[in-house]
């Protein structure tokens, strides 16, 4: 699956790299975490969506990486994540999702996405050229 050049341009525009943990939010079809996971090697990227129809994409798309421990995937709304049980990640992702862009209201979900990253981690979200960072020092 190629990426499309507005993807191409969000993949390029993070920094990355080499073993960082990445989370992307509403990652369905997989393109862009399959790109983020070439790029970042020996490290990981999980992906979390709401939909079922979406994580079952992702789970076909990026099936090579998933059993080769590079890339996991799970079911849930960005504002229901849990950092319990799970490494902190070192960068944070999100296209055309709602909570970030202003089609909906976001405050949890910034709270939500401030508390699984590592001190000193960085959240992007589109909208920017071609993305913007959000500051989430007050969300934590």
């Amino acid at each position: 699956m190629a990426l499309s050049p507005r993807l191409a341009a969000v993949v390029d525009a993070l920094p990355l790299r080499p073993g960082m943990r990445v989370l992307e939010i509403g990652g369905a079809p997989g393109a862009a975490a399959r790109e983020v996971a070439r790029r970042i090697g020996e490290g990981h990227v999980h992906v979390v969506d709401r939909s079922a129809r979406g994580v079952r994409l992702i789970e076909r798309t990026c099936a090579a990486e998933i059993q080769a421990g590079l890339l996991s995937v799970r079911c849930v709304d960005v504002q229901d994540l849990d950092p319990a049980g799970q490494e902190p990640f070192d960068l944070a992702f999100a296209c055309r999702v709602g909570v970030f862009d202003g089609r909906h209201p976001g405050e949890e979900a910034r709270r939500r996405v401030a508390a699984v990253l590592a001190p000193g981690g960085r959240f992007f979200v589109d909208g920017g050229d071609p993305l913007r960072e959000v500051d989430l020092r007050a969300a934590g």
